[in-house]
Parts: C-alpha cells; structure tokens; sequence
C-alpha cells in the first residue's frame, strides 16, 4: 500500500499542533512566552516533522536528532533562563507529545484506520488532520483545566533582600515579587529586576542617578556611567508600550541569613513611576528566583 503525504498539509497540520503542545507546556512549566517566539518555535516543530522523508538513520543519530531539535524548540518558545526551567519545558513538551500520540493511536483502535507509518522516530498516522488539531487543542485544554483545579500555593507577601553592584558600589534593595512583571533582557534572555527609580534614587551611586535623571527628562544622554554596560528593556503594560533603561550587572544576589547568595540574573531596568510602598523598591516575577 502506497500514502500519498502533501508536504503543505503535514507541515500546516504539525504547525499549528505544535503551536498547542509548546501553550501547554509553558503554562504547566510557568514559562511565559510571546507570540512571536511561539510563532517560530511551531515552525521548527513543523520542520523537524520532515525528517520522516529521510532514509532511516542509525537509532543514535535519530535519538540525537530528536533530542537536539525538541532543544532547539524550547530554546525558540522560552529561551534559556536557568536548566531546571529549560528541562522543566522540555519534559513537558515531550509528555504532551506522547499524550498526543496515545490519543491518536487510541482513535485508530477505535476506527479501525489499518494505517501507521513510522520512519526515524516519527510517527504518521493516517488520520483526518481536524481530528489531530483537536487532540492537540485538547492536550492546552488539558493542561488548563489542571492548573485550575490543583490548588496552587498562594504568591509570597513578603518582600526579599536583593544585592547588586553599580559603578563599584553595592546597592541593596527590597523586592517584592510580582506575578505579572515578565521582563527580560533582551541580549540574554534572563529575567530582569524591575527598580522604581524614584523609590531607590537615594542608593543609587550619584553617577547613575544622572545618567537616569537625564533618561527620563528626555534629554537622552550620550554615554552610560563608566564600567556600566547600557541595555534598553522593552516594556509593554495594559496601558502602553514603552522601553525602559537599564543596565548589566556582575550579580544579583539574594540576601539570605546565610550570606548572599548568586542568582543566575545579570540585568537591571529601571521605571520613573514610584511603587507607593515603603516596604520595597523593586520587583521581580515569579521567574526570577
């Protein structure tokens, strides 16, 4: 028996089915991802779909292959900010396939469907390509009926000690973590710690304060402070898009009864509205940590 597979179809169908699996696995991970990122990860799920026309492989380099491209998707829809988030997304992504698969296989014993082909680890079924979509929109569904009945533990009222270096002085500041603060550092794709500069302008090195003073007076000035390297963080809010300032840091480190201690975090921007609390100066989103 000979099946006729069109290449448009198969690449549209394994699109927008990744497109799914990828919602899924950032909202059970807690990875937040844009569209755009989104957009292009579904394209290389859709592309690596196309090793199936390939001669077979030997089993180490189909293993390989399908190890590195569901990295590569993950890194495209999350980008890399720690490995326990990076594996976290992955394993989801790669549990949510095999829900898939199962569900699929599960409409072929029902229907009776004679036809299965696989060839270096993928699978073609011959099923309609509506069905597969709604399995796949199924699986987010899924995913979102779970993240709304397991209870979740309630975000931390508290504020945190945080620890950074600017200009050769340490700066250390109250954060409060804010679960819809999602900005990244558009160079290294890490998490960013949000600053009031009104509420943190007295800890700031004098050097910094006008270089901000500046910023936000529209004056744009021309060089950042001497050893600080400058970064432009987009901001987008209900209200507005906008880019704040900001700058690369060595370190941000937790505050602890330990000592300090390093996060994975290299990045600052700074906002000119005030936060209207006295209990912190900053904050950070459920990422960051």
């Amino acid at each position: 028996m000979k099946t006729v597979i069109y290449l448009d179809v198969l690449l549209l169908v394994n699109f927008l089915a990744g497109y799914f699996l990828l919602l899924a696995a950032g909202l059970l991970s807690g990875c937040a991802a844009r569209l755009p990122r989104l957009l292009l990860a579904s394209a290389l799920a859709a592309l690596s779909s196309l090793i199936l026309f390939l001669p077979e492989l030997p089993y180490a380099v189909q293993l390989l292959y399908k190890f590195l491209s569901g990295g590569c998707i993950i890194l495209a829809a999350f980008g890399f900010r720690s490995f326990r988030r990076f594996f976290c997304a992955l394993l989801w992504y790669v549990m949510l396939n095999l829900l898939l698969a199962g569900l699929s296989l599960l409409v072929i014993l029902q229907t009776d469907t004679p036809f299965l082909q696989t060839n270096n680890l993928s699978v073609y079924l011959r099923i309609s390509p509506l069905l597969l979509l709604f399995l796949a929109g199924g699986c987010c569904l899924c995913a979102e009926l779970v993240l709304r009945i397991v209870p979740r533990h309630p975000p931390s009222s508290e504020s945190i000690g945080l620890e950074l270096e600017l200009c050769g002085t340490k700066v250390c500041l109250r954060a409060m973590l804010d679960t819809g603060c999602h900005l990244s550092d558009p160079i290294t794709c890490l998490p960013v710690l949000l600053v009031s500069f009104p509420d943190a302008e007295t800890r700031l090195p004098a050097t910094v304060r006008e270089f901000l003073s500046a910023w936000f007076d529209g004056l744009a000035p021309s060089e950042p402070p001497e050893g600080l390297r400058f970064r432009v963080i987009p901001c987008t809010t209900a209200e507005e898009a906008t880019i704040l300032p900001g700058f690369a840091v060595g370190r941000i480190g937790l505050i602890s009864s330990k000592g300090v201690v390093s996060l994975d975090r290299t990045a600052v921007a700074f906002s000119r509205q005030s936060f209207g609390s006295e209990a912190y100066e900053a904050l950070y989103g459920s990422d960051f940590l």
